[in-house]
Parts: structure tokens; sequence; C-alpha cells
């Protein structure tokens, strides 16, 4: 090869380089910054499974540095006050008890309403009436799943012999193995319950319309210091919920593929949810009340303090 082809091919390469190292750089968005994520193992997180699969968060500049699964409120309370969790999705109740230990978070953004059941062994519950003397397992007092066994009992004049407490996947095993005859769980667990021969006797949007499902929360600090990032991660969950809204299907698969639960049950899960991403004041501050009359909580909180408004 002569001198001046050998010049003009390695000019040619280099220039070819120089293109693709450019088009790499100009599609790879530059970090807004660096966020750790909390997130329920259930139903009530499906716009993040979907997020997080289809990598939602890179594509809009955020770089999700950890995702917290966690099964119970204490896991997460614990997470979020080492600071390993800056942010994530969460029940009203078990970011209300975060509060009220002292962990400084914030409410910032709303994804659905309801979204549990009162879930019976049909043998030997056939109606409300038959529950009357049972024992009920719930999460844990601060769960919604609580607050809703407490209703339960003042709407349909009801009491429970006692409510225990008790992870949602070994209550889930109790209800299969027979051990367990009354539970009221999170979304998909029913459903798993349900597919294993066990009866849906109650939904949440039965017996508590207005009940609050969960949030967005958001370490005080972080937010702080972090506006962006905060923002930019409301934005693409709110498209997101507004997305299942419309059609659940993507969000569907996603759910079941992370959950590990069949196509059928994440759907029927999903689509008994009541999506919904505006945050109501008077339905947070009916919680609290609730809360500190069933003296669940010790500080009586306006609910106005615990919301931070994130101009998008």
């Amino acid at each position: 090869m002569k001198a001046s082809s050998r010049t003009l091919f390695i000019i040619m390469v280099v220039a070819l380089i120089i293109v693709v190292t450019s088009m790499y750089f100009l599609e790879k968005p530059s970090f807004k910054g660096n966020v750790s994520l909390g997130v329920e193992f259930n139903a009530h997180a499906t716009p993040f499974w979907e997020l997080l699969e289809d990598d939602s968060f890179e594509k809009n500049g955020i770089n999700v540095t950890k995702v917290m699964k966690f099964k119970t409120g204490m896991e997460l309370a614990a997470a979020v006050a080492r600071g390993d969790i800056v942010m994530g999705q969460a029940c009203l109740g078990p970011i209300l008890i975060m509060i009220d230990q002292g962990i400084p978070v914030k409410i910032v953004g709303k994804i659905h309403d309801g979204g549990f059941a009162l879930v019976v062994n049909p043998t030997e519950i056939r109606s409300l009436e038959d529950l009357n003397g049972k024992p009920i397992y719930t999460p844990g007092p601060g769960t919604q799943s609580y607050f809703l066994a407490l209703l339960i009992q003042d709407k349909y004049n009801i009491k429970f012999s006692e409510i225990k407490s008790m992870p949602p996947q070994e209550i889930l095993a109790g209800l299969t193995s027979g051990s367990i005859k009354v539970a009221i769980l999170p979304k998909p667990y029913p459903e798993v319950a349900e597919s294993n021969g066990l009866r849906i006797l109650l939904e949440s949007s039965e017996a508590w319309p207005d009940m609050p499902g969960s949030y967005i929360f958001v370490r005080a600090d972080y937010l702080e210091g972090n506006p962006e990032v905060v923002k930019t991660v409301l934005k693409i969950v709110e498209e997101k919920v507004h997305e299942i809204e419309r059609d659940p299907s993507r969000a569907i698969a996603a759910t079941a593929s992370q959950l590990g639960v069949s196509i059928s049950v994440a759907q029927k899960a999903i689509q008994s949810i009541q999506w919904n991403t505006t945050i109501d004041i008077h339905q947070i501050q009916s919680y609290i009340d609730f809360a500190y009359s069933k003296q669940v909580i010790k500080n009586h909180y306006d609910a106005q303090s615990l919301v931070a408004r994130v101009q998008g």
C-alpha cells in the first residue's frame, strides 16, 4: 500500500472512531444524580417494576444505585434511617410510622388508593358475621392491613378475637396450609391465595372507598440537595401510573416477572387497585386522625407538614 493510500486509510479509520464515539456520548444521558430506591415487594410498586425493566430511569438521566425490595415496613424504616435508601414507594402507614419514629422523610407523590383485600378459608368463613371471635392476621400495626382490620370491626360491628402480626409471605403460607383462616393482605397476595382455593371475601374498596394506598417518599436531606433528581423520578413514575390506567398490559407482564406470579394473578391484582397520583391532604389527615385515635402513632400530625410540594 502506497504511503498516501495508507495515510488516507488511517485518517478514515480515525474519523470513523471519532464519529462512533461522539454518537455514543450524545445518546448517553448525563446523569442528574444517583438515587437509592426502596419499593414494596408487591403489586403496589407496579410502576417501578416496569420502569426498572425498561431502563426508564437511566434513559431519563437517573442512576439508580440500589433497589431494596422490602417485605415489611420495619425493613424499610431501618434502611431509610441508615441512609441506605433515600427515596421510594411505600404505603401511607409505614411512611407515617417512619415519621413518628423521627426518621426525616417527606411525602412528595402518590401512586394509588386501596390495594388490599380480606382473604378467608371458605370452608369455615362464609360471611362477615362468621368473622366474629376469629383471629385475623395482618403484616403488623401501622400497616394499612392493620387499619383496615380495625375499620372492619367498627363498620360491620365485628369483634376479632385477636389481630396477629406476621410477614405477608408467612401469612400466605398459613392460609394455603389451612393454619390461618382470616387475613388482610396487600395485592397480589389475595389473588395468589385465591388461586390456591382461598376466597377474597371483601375488597378494601368496598369497606373503605377512600382508603389511601401508597405514596412516594424521600428523605428531607436528599430532597434539599437533589431536587432535580426527585422531580425527574416523580415525573416518570406519574407518567407510568397514567399509562397503567390506559393500558396495563406491559405493567402486568413486568409485575408478574418481578414478583414471580402468573399473568392472571398480576392482571387481577393490578386491575383492582385504584391508580391515582393526586395527593389529597384531607385523605391523609383522616388517616392520621384514625391512627392517632387507635394509639398506633404517638404524635398527632398536621398532614400539610408531612407533604413537600415538588414543582415539576
